[in-house]
């Protein structure tokens, strides 16, 4: 007796450590094929574990039980095998016997084993020996729950081309991962089940709504065909075309424009597709939402238009393409409109965008119009010594020595900020060099206050004095 228990312990060891020569050895000397460790689990358990196929066969030439199952928890070898990926092993113990469809004390198979493990080539192998895809687990469970509750979609597709019975059907909100996955071919599968293609997640997104966050155009398009309400919000108040604007999806926001989404409608904060287009710089996508009406007009709740936004944000492009839309009646109205003091004008003017400009000086903004403080456009680009913008305005007769509310004029702000070119460029077109703002400083007395040197050789070499 003491013999076979040190035999059985020194062929556990040898299977243990995949040591195929120790093994043969042990099992040639009368070494029990169905020795166990101290758990209970056998010696063709442990050598599916590990993968070790030569050892599995060696066991089983010597009459190892394909079929026996663990006193704890009733596992077999082939349940083994399929847990720990052991693909090999897994064939050639079913080709030696093993009972696909052993169940062990919980009532699970080696299939739901493979499918809570997402092994989908083991899946394939099980149920190709004839694996009942329809088991039903103490808990309730088939192998086609455990994969959806694990998001193995493409397992739970395979078990239900292999027969699984889909009922309960699985809750709707299964189309999230579904969508998430990136396999539209996989969509309709889920759909002709009869699932909720409006469901929300947390977010109040709908699976359109994540689709057009992915940019996967084909998901898209299917959903709209299964009836997805192109004009649901999530909890912020935005809809899939207010998404695909934001991210410059062209082929998405066609594909719902067409089937009809409202491009009129703004998210919580009053944003339209056309403002998210318009503030992410994406042109093409302002052309399109254009071509569909979108409205110029629209205010958010912040009161930006969208050429206020394109101005803030320096694409001049796009104001070419929103002005003209703007009506004769309101031209003048947007042009000039304030927004915390600003206007698009002194925007584009602090964005140092030449071309904006241009399109708004063009368009009829107003030149003289001041923002906060009683600024004009000319005492803004002296102040970010825009040299380029400065001549553009001069082309205009303006007052080169008007004062904003505290005196400063437009020669003050660009030597107190050290701006060379500007005063250089001021004083050639006769800026009055001489006078004071309310606190009794001139040009002069700025440069010198902030050591600008350079300008201040410039002004004096105009006759500037203290």
């Amino acid at each position: 007796m003491g013999s076979t228990t040190q035999r059985d312990s020194t062929l556990v060891r040898a299977v243990k450590t995949g040591n195929l020569i120790n093994t043969r050895a042990i099992l040639a000397k009368g070494g029990n094929a169905n020795a166990k460790d101290r758990d209970g689990v056998t010696v063709l358990m442990l050598a599916a574990q590990a993968g070790y196929l030569e050892i599995l066969r060696v066991l089983v030439q010597r009459g190892a039980d394909v079929n026996y199952a663990s006193r704890r928890y009733g596992i077999t070898a082939l349940m083994v095998a399929a847990a720990h990926a052991q693909l090999d092993c897994a064939r050639f113990l079913l080709q030696s016997g093993a009972n696909v469809n052993a169940q062990n004390e919980d009532g699970s198979t080696a299939l739901m084993a493979a499918t809570q493990m997402g092994d989908r080539s083991m899946v394939k192998l099980l149920c190709h020996h004839g694996a009942d895809v329809n088991v039903i687990d103490r808990s309730g469970d088939t192998a086609w729950k455990l994969a959806l509750s694990q998001n193995h979609l493409e397992i739970a597709e395979d078990l239900r081309e292999a027969g699984a019975t889909l009922e309960p059907l699985p809750d709707s909100s299964i189309l999230f991962p579904v969508v998430a996955s990136g396999r539209p071919e996989g969509l309709p599968t889920w759909l002709d089940m009869g699932l909720n293609v409006n469901v929300c997640n947390e977010s109040g997104e709908t699976p359109l709504m994540v689709a057009t966050d992915r940019g996967d155009w084909q998901m898209v398009e299917l959903l709209i065909r299964a009836g997805a309400n192109v004009n649901a919000r999530n909890s912020d108040g935005s809809t899939a075309l207010m998404a695909a604007a934001a991210q410059g999806q062209l082929s998405i926001a066609s594909a719902l424009l067409k089937a009809g989404a409202d491009i009129y409608t703004g998210d919580r904060d009053g944003e339209t597709a056309l403002h998210l287009a318009v503030l992410e710089g994406h042109q093409d996508m302002v052309k399109l939402l254009l071509g569909w009406g979108a409205d110029v007009h629209a205010v958010n709740r912040f009161g930006d238009v969208p050429l206020m936004l394109a101005a803030i944000q320096g694409h001049s492009e796009i104001m070419t393409l929103l002005v003209p839309r703007i009506s004769r009646d309101r031209r003048d109205a947007l042009l000039n409109a304030k927004i915390s003091g600003e206007t698009p004008l002194s925007l584009a003017i602090r964005q140092g965008d030449l071309n904006a400009v241009q399109i708004l000086l063009n368009s009829g903004a107003d030149i003289h119009l001041t923002t906060e403080g009683g600024k004009t456009p000319l005492m803004t680009a002296a102040e970010v010594g825009n040299v380029a913008i400065i001549e553009r305005l001069l082309l205009t007769p303006i007052d080169l020595n008007l004062q904003d509310e505290k005196g400063a004029t437009a020669l003050m702000w660009a030597a107190h900020r050290g701006h060379q070119f500007a005063v250089q460029l001021l004083i050639e077109r006769g800026a009055n060099i001489n006078l004071k703002h309310r606190g009794g400083c001139t040009a002069l007395m700025l440069a010198e206050f902030n050591r600008h040197h350079e300008i201040v050789k410039l002004l004096r070499a105009a006759g500037a004095q203290e």
